[in-house]
């Protein structure tokens, strides 16, 4: 018997949990497959692995409780960009803020706004020995063709708003994620003309499918990106690899923000091009760096 769907349905921005009971997961990596070319005919398209972590207690207030890891392209470009888009706090509190955001080139398609039949892309965290997120890998490879792949390294980043480097306070162990097959960014709804395929998850531990966020996590929040997508039901399941198809639902977009549904912010580079690259007022960047200084004084 498969696992009940959440009640705004399995597509855009609803889709199932996977976790394994609150304990860390370690050698994720998400796989996304192309049965059908994927095509956008507004906003692009962004592969959301958005993590979720435990508030553990004594754990720095810059602990990423929210972790996206996310393949994007814009409308009008070719090139398939990797983001990592990183939270602390907790929505029910009011205390989610920003603290990591960074972006990386990841390869030129064939075709505009389009992923043809027989790519995949593939979303890899890299964890250390405490299982605690440290990195990730994004891949893509063309059909028929060799993979194109780069990694981020977390401690080579900035804190968000600042030119302080991040350190282990600011990272975290994934204890749930999920998958979403959304527009670019900014809270875009996407509309997809053509596109099906699998994503097909792996991990170290077993993984059980549960409808919503689990209550042990604690930003109890999702994406504010939207698109026509579909999402097939799972079994509960209790394996380290899981597979679930996804599909497109006759061009009519999936609407309805999680809680706040936290929409990935416009990417620097673009904000540039538009000419409106605005820095963070100075009294946010004090409180930033005031932070930076509590948690890694110890």
């Amino acid at each position: 018997m498969s696992v009940p769907p959440p009640s705004e349905g399995l597509g855009s921005n609803f889709n199932y949990f996977l976790a394994d009971g609150g304990s860390a997961i370690t050698g994720l990596n998400v796989t996304i497959t192309f049965s059908q070319a994927l095509v956008s005919s507004s906003n692009g398209f962004g592969f959301q692995l958005n993590c979720y972590a435990q508030e553990l207690s004594g754990a720095p207030s810059t602990t990423p409780n929210w972790q996206q890891y996310v393949v994007y392209e814009a409308p009008g470009t070719k090139t398939l960009y990797g983001i990592i888009d990183n939270w602390k706090g907790t929505v029910p509190a009011g205390t989610d803020a920003q603290i990591i955001n960074y972006e990386t080139e990841l390869t030129t398609l064939a075709k505009n706004n389009t992923i043809p039949v027989g790519a995949t892309i593939n979303i890899a965290t890299i964890t250390n020995s405490s299982s605690v997120v440290t990195g990730v890998k994004y891949t893509y490879t063309p059909p028929g063709g060799t993979a194109v792949s780069t990694s981020v390294t977390l401690t080579n980043l900035t804190v968000y708003g600042t030119n302080k480097k991040v350190t282990s306070a600011y990272e975290s162990p994934i204890a749930a994620l999920t998958l979403n097959i959304v527009a670019d960014y900014d809270g875009n709804n996407a509309t997809f003309t053509s596109g099906a395929g699998t994503i097909v998850y792996n991990a170290t531990q077993d993984l059980t499918v549960q409808t919503y966020e689990p209550s042990y996590t604690a930003f109890q929040d999702g994406t504010g990106e939207t698109a026509n997508t579909t999402y097939g039901k799972l079994n509960p399941s209790n394996s380290t690899s899981i597979t679930q198809t996804w599909g497109i639902s006759g061009g009519v977009p999936e609407f309805g923000p999680a809680k706040k549904g936290h929409a990935l912010p416009i990417p620097a580079r673009v904000k540039q091009a538009r000419g409106h690259n605005l820095p963070l007022p100075p009294h946010i960047v004090q409180e930033i760096e005031e932070e930076y200084e509590q948690v890694n004084s110890a």
